[in-house]
């Protein structure tokens, strides 16, 4: 079972989704190329920014950090040099957040995999210039020494370590962060199960719209998304 995703929530935004996991719900707007301050422009390729917003109050060094990581997976994914001397930006409103029981750190990487999922698929909804196609997932190793995929907030409060990775369809390794005590051996097996789990989020369907790579993870939702979006961009063609 994927994520629930609604698409172009916002009518003001080049693209926006609504992304909601087990552990948390985004709103994710995308606005690009857009005019970019004088002293943020670049001569060869577009500036990246993202904002994000948490659940109440204002942003501190949680929500800076966060928006480090995610505009670091932006410039491996957009095609920055199509348009030099703009801006991309990004604004994430999380409207639903992990318990404030959680450990911090724990909680910040929890929340890394549904951030670049929404953003990617709100860079997707507004018809930005994308290089890769890219899916995040979270994993976390349990008190027994098993690997749970999307844990529950319960299944994150007893765990060993959590880490949340992003691969794009080429199987390139976009997103590495980890907290918790975990050993070498540990972390290859989360790499090998978060590659699958990414995997199979973009997987290839076939005519009749089923997985054509069958596999243990929650299926295409991923690749099932992208393809209803592009069959509804095109059909006006088939209603004429």
């Amino acid at each position: 079972m994927g994520p629930d995703i609604s698409h172009h929530p916002l009518n003001g935004a080049d693209g926006s989704v609504t992304f909601s996991s087990n552990l948390c719900s985004i709103l994710a707007a995308a606005n690009g190329p857009v005019e970019v301050q004088r002293r943020d422009e670049l001569p060869e390729e577009a500036a990246v920014e993202v904002n994000i917003r948490p659940v109440s109050g204002v942003s501190g060094p949680r929500e800076r950090w966060l928006e480090s990581v995610v505009a670091a997976v932006l410039r491996s994914v957009l095609h920055l040099h199509m348009h030099p001397r703009t801006l991309v930006q990004v604004t994430l409103q999380i409207t639903k957040a992990p318990s404030s029981t959680l450990k911090g750190v724990i909680r910040d990487v929890a929340l890394l995999p549904s951030l670049i999922n929404a953003t990617f698929l709100a860079l997707a909804d507004g018809g930005l210039p994308l290089r890769n196609t890219v899916a995040a997932v979270l994993l976390a190793i349990l008190s027994t020494g098993e690997v749970s995929e999307d844990p529950t907030e319960k299944e994150l409060m007893g765990c060993r370590s959590v880490h949340g990775l992003a691969y794009n369809n080429h199987g390139d390794l976009l997103l590495s962060e980890s907290a918790g005590s975990f050993d070498l051996g540990d972390w290859e097996r989360i790499a090998d199960q978060a590659l699958e789990a990414c995997r199979a989020a973009m997987a290839p369907l076939d005519e009749d719209g089923v997985m054509m790579e069958g596999t243990m993870s929650s299926g295409p939702w991923l690749r099932q998304e992208l393809t209803d979006k592009a069959q509804a961009a095109v059909a006006w063609r088939e209603a004429t």
